[in-house]
């Protein structure tokens, strides 16, 4: 689905600002809970395969801010927090972006025969990637 179809135009963006603004609802974490689902349905929409990255970046994300805010007075274990979620992004990133201009680059160095991993790249990987790692560097 993209900003200018007319399904998110006049159907999808309407329900969910609807359900957003409900006057009887008030509550804010139906709000928050709509957005989060509504989020994911629309990420789904052009890609339903790598919902689970997304989800497994969320909840990893989600983790290392909850660490980094539990060992707040604890500098150095907070700093793990962080440095860790630095760590998984990256290699996230890497594995989906560079994993085969890598493997390709070796084995054309050595002549060797390694097998070059396909692996299709998720659509948005990088602006979420870097949005829930810079959420954990917020926390901090």
């Amino acid at each position: 689905m993209v900003f200018s179809s007319t399904v998110f135009l006049f159907l999808f963006l309407p329900v969910v600002l609807i359900l957003y603004y409900n006057p009887i609802i008030k509550s804010r974490r139906f709000k928050n809970l709509i957005l989060i689902l509504s989020s994911l349905f629309f990420y789904a929409w052009g890609e339903p395969v790598y919902i689970t990255i997304m989800l497994g970046s969320i909840t990893a994300n989600w983790l290392f801010a909850i660490g980094v805010d539990k060992f707040r007075e604890r500098n150095n274990i907070s700093k793990f927090f962080v440095t860790a979620s630095v760590a998984f992004n990256i290699g996230v990133l890497f594995v989906f972006k560079y994993l085969g201009f890598t493997v390709r680059n070796i084995d054309s160095f050595f002549n060797a025969e390694i097998t070059v991993p396909d692996i299709a790249l998720p659509i948005g990987i990088s602006f979420f990637t870097f949005q829930a790692m810079s959420y954990v560097i917020d926390v901090y």
